[in-house]
């Protein structure tokens, strides 16, 4: 009886599943797995983010005056730059102010809570200079086109440059220009043709280096400390000729 009873209730099961699935095959749908973004390959110029100064503690800063305090640190703030009316504007020129967040076109968000603070003192007009350093040079993948950062001035007119590293190992100076203004300023300058770039070298790691910023005191500008600030450091760069497999390195 209680055999029966057994027969009886597997049948019933069997059935209810059999009606559930449908002509008792069982269909049942793995879940889907979220489709990976894939980078798409870049071409021409790109806009590559050498650093947003989120992480700076690292850098550092050596300058040709003994006298003084000379010495790097992470900033808490962000550019603010303003217009002809003395309005704040964001990225765009427009009212308002710079997001707290971004992303490049490479995908990769930045904060923007940060920025990399400069100081130095200056003695000998028109001699004097500070420079602040990376922990590592930046290597700048393809050929870079143009330098461009956001700078704080303070009204001194001391000239600020880059300086970059060719593939031959030797160091280039590119004057960006005076930080005679006032607030937050977007600097630029232009990678000139005549400084070796090649894409032979490419895959050995040996593209431009940038090496450091540099500023010069002006031989007008009285003594005294100096304070300046960095923020949101990229590089536009030509990709048209790097191509190739950049996951396989001439280097071993």
């Amino acid at each position: 009886m209680k055999r029966m009873t057994r027969l009886i209730i597997l049948s019933m099961a069997m059935g209810i599943i059999m009606l559930f699935f449908g002509n008792g095959t069982i269909n049942v749908k793995a879940q889907e797995e979220p489709k990976k973004e894939q980078k798409q390959k870049q071409d021409g110029l790109v806009v590559d983010w050498m650093n947003d100064f989120e992480d700076c503690e690292d850098w550092r800063a050596v300058s040709t005056c003994p006298l003084g305090d000379t010495k790097t640190r992470k900033i808490p703030g962000k550019p603010r730059p303003v217009n002809e009316q003395g309005q704040a504007v964001n990225e765009d020129g427009q009212p308002g102010e710079f997001k707290n967040e971004m992303t490049d076109e490479n995908g990769i968000t930045h904060k923007n809570e940060f920025v990399l603070g400069i100081k130095t003192y200056f003695l000998d007009r028109g001699f004097d200079r500070v420079e602040a350093y990376p922990p590592n040079e930046y290597i700048i993948r393809g050929k870079a086109r143009e330098i461009k950062f956001w700078a704080l001035g303070r009204k001194f007119r001391h000239t600020l440059w880059v300086k970059l590293r060719d593939y031959k190992g030797q160091l280039h100076k590119l004057k960006v220009g005076r930080l005679d203004f006032w607030g937050w300023k977007e600097m630029s300058v232009i990678v000139p043709g005549w400084l070796p770039q090649s894409s032979s070298y490419a895959m050995l790691d040996k593209n431009l280096h940038f090496v450091s910023f540099f500023i010069e005191c002006d031989l007008y500008e009285i003594p005294g400390t100096f304070y300046t600030y960095i923020d949101q450091f990229r590089i536009v760069t030509d990709l048209s000729e790097f191509t190739g497999d950049e996951t396989i390195k001439d280097t071993w």
